[in-house]
């Protein structure tokens, strides 16, 4: 049986050179046996085959370029096995085997037809497999072997720039977190859920990471926290937990803090993480050895003081009758130092000590224009003699 793609390069060179074509004589006219229709290749402007077309019509207005890709997928899609088998058939009735055969001997004897069915093997690789990348292009990688070497088509001033096409898209999404917030986040407040406050059961404080549906490193991580004392252990399991906490316990807060990250998933770190728990309370309950002997090792954690607001300063309700107290007593001393003449107003003596400073310049200014002026009236005399 012929093949599909020898059929369609066939009717490829017979599309290009149809004023030229010389038509196989035919007994008989293929009809197939297919229940789908017959149709024409609507992916270029030429058909192969229309309705109503007599042979001797004339196709030289048709010739226009042919998308190859397009026609040869068209062409696989319509031809049929008795389609083929019809034109093995009709190549036998004009002297062929088969109509592969008919194809080899007409470029053969065509002069032209070889490179040009070269030509349309030559396209219809470049459209499977891609162009060659352009050695010479500015973008252009050697690492990378599908660089895309394409350039650009100059902009023929008839759309917006690419700068304005991101300012479009940022704009549409701007709107639509706008179209959210009004209309679908006032829905969320039907699944609010009032808060509950943890058990003495809930006694682990877990924390995740996420990134508002982002991929990212950091997501996979988990972190606990709990306090010894909420585990119901006897004071030395409590104390040897301590110690099997090692850096992670912190002194001052009184809580053990561990993280994961070392599996892919979150549920991986945070099973992780409770199996370790549960080893270091199943270990602080063992009675063979209760790590008494051993200290309390505290070295990891550096206490920093914090300046505190000293307790006699807090304005209690008792302080505050004494500073009343206090005041009161310092007004009436002050009364009877004014009318005993020995209240210091020191107002007044700062204007009197103004006053005074501005006499005494005023004096000085007056006793320099005095003797300045006898000092002219002698030069006058000196200048007449």
């Amino acid at each position: 049986m012929a093949s599909a793609s020898a059929a369609a390069r066939l009717c490829v060179l017979a599309c290009r050179r149809a004023p030229r074509l010389q038509r196989i004589p035919r007994a008989q006219h293929i009809v197939r046996q297919s229940p789908i229709t017959q149709r024409s290749f609507t992916t270029s402007t030429i058909r192969w085959a229309r309705e109503g077309e007599q042979e001797g019509e004339d196709d030289a207005d048709d010739m226009a370029p042919i998308e190859l890709k397009k026609l040869e997928a068209s062409f696989k899609a319509a031809i049929t096995p008795e389609g083929m088998q019809q034109l093995d058939e009709l190549a036998k009735e004009n002297g062929y085997n088969t109509i592969d055969q008919y194809l080899e001997d007409t470029l053969e004897r065509t002069p032209g037809w070889a490179s040009e069915d070269r030509a349309v093997a030559d396209d219809l690789m470049r459209d499977d497999k891609g162009e060659k990348p352009n050695k010479q292009s500015f973008w252009f990688d050697e690492e990378d072997p599908e660089t895309n070497t394409e350039e650009l088509e100059e902009f023929d001033e008839d759309d917006i720039t690419s700068m304005a096409h991101g300012k479009l898209d940022q704009v549409r999404e701007m709107r639509n977190y706008a179209r959210l917030a009004v209309w679908e986040m006032p829905l969320l407040s039907k699944l609010a859920k009032p808060f509950v406050p943890p058990t003495e059961g809930e006694v682990l404080r877990w924390r995740y990471t996420t990134y508002m549906g982002e991929s990212h490193p950091a997501e996979k991580k988990v972190v606990v926290q709990f306090a010894p004392r909420d585990l119901k252990l006897t004071p030395v399991q409590t104390e040897k937990l301590k110690k099997l906490a090692g850096p992670r316990y912190n002194p001052e807060t009184k809580i053990i803090k561990m993280s994961s990250e070392s599996y892919e998933h979150q549920a991986q770190n945070k099973r992780y993480l409770s199996n370790l728990i549960d080893d270091l309370i199943a270990s602080a309950k063992d009675p063979k050895d209760t790590f008494e002997d051993v200290p309390l090792d505290l070295r990891h954690h550096q206490f920093q003081k914090k300046p505190k607001f000293p307790r006699e300063w807090r304005l209690t309700p008792k302080r505050i009758n004494e500073l009343a107290e206090q005041r009161q007593t310092a007004a009436l001393a002050d009364l009877k130092k004014a009318d005993s003449g020995l209240l210091i107003d020191g107002g007044r003596i700062l204007d009197e000590h103004l006053m005074k400073k501005a006499l005494e310049d005023e004096k000085k200014q007056k006793v320099a224009e005095l003797v300045a002026a006898p000092t002219k009236a002698s030069a006058g005399n000196r200048a007449r003699r």
